[in-house]
């Protein structure tokens, strides 16, 4: 557990530490605009159909509120139809139906894979299966059906989603997370960039499903009862960055880090409390193929 919990505090400061270069990069790239000068214009938006096609390694903790962390190989595969439809593992499925002034919106649909209490996750190369959760049962893999609201202006680009979960968890959720985007030069090709806050908060029944302990539950667990409401679940910050590799552009190297500390009845929790730590980090890198 020590040697797990020493790589945790490492991909907590290296998460942290990409944010940080990523926000320095944010400020040198950007040169500040004269009032009434050029503003930069949003790309062009690609028309018909896009597939991407890839896999990635991903560094995170084995559940949420975890201290110990596994290293996952994750496919990665992208559908997009012009800016109207797009669906990914990530980022779920889901359509921009309305446009305005820079508002969008539509139906979006994600997956919450399942925590199994045996600490067996899928795409698994390294890192040790958590026994943190024996004894307080499975939860199921989840459909989450719901709907988002986003604003962008050139620079920044706001994201509203709320779901509910049909099954599994069948709790709500929703995801609230404000970027600021921009582009750079750096070894002899350009760059795009985001980064910005984000905050979750969920319902009872969500926060019941992941951190409640019943007395069975107790019993098998060797962890005090608890009854977790909902409220903030976790906060944080996020970054990416995009970078197209070779002359066509054909292939797309993504680095993501982030960082978020878990609160509410979720910190309070037992598993996080006893057996865990609030603090959450991960990185992580993908390369991807334009089919």
């Amino acid at each position: 557990m020590i040697g797990c919990f020493s790589a945790g505090r490492v991909v907590v400061r290296a998460a942290c530490a990409m944010v940080l270069a990523l926000a320095a990069s944010a400020a040198a790239a950007q040169p500040p605009q004269r009032a009434g000068g050029p503003q930069p214009q949003r790309p062009q938006q690609p028309q018909g159909w896009q597939v991407l096609v890839g896999g990635g390694m991903l560094y995170a903790p084995t559940y949420l509120g975890d201290d110990e962390y596994q290293l996952r190989a994750l496919p990665n595969i992208q559908v997009n139809y012009s800016d109207v439809f797009f669906a990914s593992v990530q980022n779920g499925v889901g359509a921009n139906l309305w446009r305005q002034d820079g508002f969008r919106a539509g139906p979006i649909a994600r997956i919450a894979f399942a925590r199994q209490e045996d600490g067996v996750q899928p795409f698994v190369i390294a890192g040790p299966d958590t026994t943190d959760l024996e004894g307080l049962g499975d939860v199921s893999t989840t459909i989450e059906l719901g709907g988002f609201v986003a604003y962008e202006t050139p620079r920044w680009q706001a994201l509203f989603e709320a779901r509910q979960g049909v099954n599994g968890h069948e709790g709500f959720v929703f995801d609230a997370s404000l970027n600021y985007r921009g582009r750079g030069q750096a070894f002899g090709g350009g760059y795009s960039y985001a980064i910005g806050p984000r905050v979750r908060v969920v319902d009872d029944s969500y926060n019941d499903a992941y951190f409640s302990v019943t007395a069975a539950q107790s019993a098998a667990s060797g962890l005090p009862t608890f009854d977790a409401g909902g409220g903030v679940q976790s906060y944080g910050v996020g970054a990416n960055l995009i970078r197209p590799i070779g002359a066509k552009r054909k292939f797309i190297a993504v680095f993501t880090a982030g960082y978020d500390r878990v609160a509410g009845d979720a910190a309070d929790a037992p598993l996080v409390s006893l057996r865990g730590d609030r603090n959450q980090a991960s990185v992580g890198f993908f390369l991807s193929y334009r089919l």
